[in-house]
């Protein structure tokens, strides 16, 4: 196919043909796709209460990380989980043990390996004060456990936050965390940060700052960001306590009963312009000269971000389709910090949105890479974004229909119609096993 033959056909992205050298992919199979990136996340907020501490665990386990069968008796599948809790004293001790067992059921079978479905569950405990730590297991069916701990800091017999209680802004009656290890979802505009402690003083206006930290080692850098700055006032609040209401997605409410010590900060923190990384939330009493400040840290996730865009190497091969020659084989060359980076610029300038962070036009891209990749594989054509198709399916979209036809003695065909474009795609199945372009017809 020329190039000139591709500007024709193409509306809403350009590029050359050809196919790039096949090479190790290092992408999953189908199965393992949810797999990519963190499935199970955590969180753990502790409480003074009287001479013992309250604790607090959220967690959520997205569906892909999860092991399901099928379920011969009913409709759909069902995942075993087990979740068991142990509170760890500074000597090594189990103080406390508590053990969470569930049911998950799914209906469809993608929906057992999707990434934004998920098993969430809140448990509030009372633990000694000398307990350190909570070593939680997670167990799905016989797959070998994994683990996480996650610390408590207590100085003086009253523990201490260092990161916020990250809820959506969206509601009102109750308090709903993202339950994503102390982060919020890349792309929101909005969030709401809930920061207690000890040192807050009831009636007193705090002014905060969220600043953007560097990357460790293995992180991927995006873009700089700019400082938050604002105000906020601290209130007495009372006791946040689980909601009953909205089990089993973990929520919170106030209820009216003063703490014995501190007070709460809640920050509508405006987090569009935020990409995916490391900060750092600083809280400092206003118009007074002390040196305290309250420090924060949380991150901000692309749980969703597609496959195809984690492996830099891999999204520069599928860009082929919509760069020329002499840039393409630009954006090649370096480290791969380096070619992340172009890959950034490049759809930055192509953002729909350019007040925010999050670029809808590189997420649609590299989602139709995805999905072609595994969409169109075959025995003779293991990676199916270097099909035809494939090429076709991340320039153009999901066909408005697809028409097969199965002629005796003849190629098997596959037609795909796009009436927004008001083209028509024909596909021929020859000997090899491979499909190809036939021919592009106008509607």
């Amino acid at each position: 196919m020329s190039r000139a033959a591709l500007l024709v056909w193409c509306v809403a992205l350009l590029g050359p043909v050809g196919w790039v050298a096949q090479e190790p992919l290092g992408l999953p199979g189908r199965y393992f796709l949810g797999q990519f990136g963190e499935g199970w996340f955590a969180e753990l907020y502790v409480f003074p209460d009287g001479d013992s501490l309250r604790a607090i665990v959220l967690t959520r386990v997205t569906h892909a990380a999860l092991v399901f069968e099928q379920e011969p008796r009913r409709e759909g599948f069902h995942a075993m989980v087990h979740l068991s809790m142990e509170f760890i004293d500074t000597l090594g001790i189990v103080r406390r043990r508590l053990d969470l067992r569930d049911t998950v059921w799914a209906r469809y079978y993608e929906t057992t390996l999707a990434r934004d479905s998920s098993w969430s569950r809140g448990v509030e405990v009372r633990i000694p004060m000398s307990v350190s730590r909570c070593r939680l297991q997670l167990f799905s069916s016989q797959r070998e456990a994994r683990q996480q701990e996650l610390p408590i800091r207590v100085i003086q017999g009253v523990p201490q936050w260092t990161t916020p209680l990250l809820v959506q802004a969206e509601a009102d009656t109750a308090y709903v965390p993202f339950v994503l290890g102390a982060a919020l979802p890349f792309g929101r505009s909005q969030v709401r940060c809930l920061l207690w402690d000890s040192r807050l003083k009831a009636g007193a206006t705090y002014t905060y700052s969220c600043r953007q930290m560097p990357p460790e080692a293995g992180e991927r850098w995006w873009d700089s960001t700019p400082e938050l700055r604002g105000n906020a006032y601290a209130e007495r609040g009372g006791r946040l306590e689980l909601h009953p209401q909205l089990v089993p997605q973990p929520g919170f409410r106030f209820r009216p009963d003063p703490l014995p010590v501190g007070a709460w900060v809640e920050v509508y923190l405006p987090t569009a312009a935020l990409v995916p990384g490391r900060y750092e939330m600083a809280l400092v009493k206003a118009d007074t000269a002390s040196p305290d400040t309250l420090r924060y840290s949380f991150r901000v996730v692309w749980t969703a971000m597609p496959v195809s865009l984690r492996r830099i190497s891999y999204a520069l091969q599928s860009m082929y389709y919509i760069l020329p020659d002499k840039e393409w084989e630009r954006f090649r060359g370096g480290s791969a910090q380096e070619q992340w980076e172009r890959v950034w610029r490049y759809w930055k300038q192509r953002d729909p949105t350019p007040a925010t962070a999050y670029n809808e036009a590189m997420a649609a891209y590299f989602r139709r890479v995805d999905h072609a990749y595994f969409a169109f594989q075959s025995a003779t054509e293991p990676d199916g974004m270097r099909t035809e198709r494939g090429k076709i399916y991340i320039l153009y979209g999901e066909p408005t229909r697809v028409e097969r036809e199965f002629p005796s003695g003849r190629a098997s065909r596959e037609v795909w119609v796009y009436e927004r474009f008001r083209q028509r795609f024909l596909f021929e199945l020859r000997p090899d096993g491979r499909w190809r372009l036939a021919s592009v017809e106008q509607l």
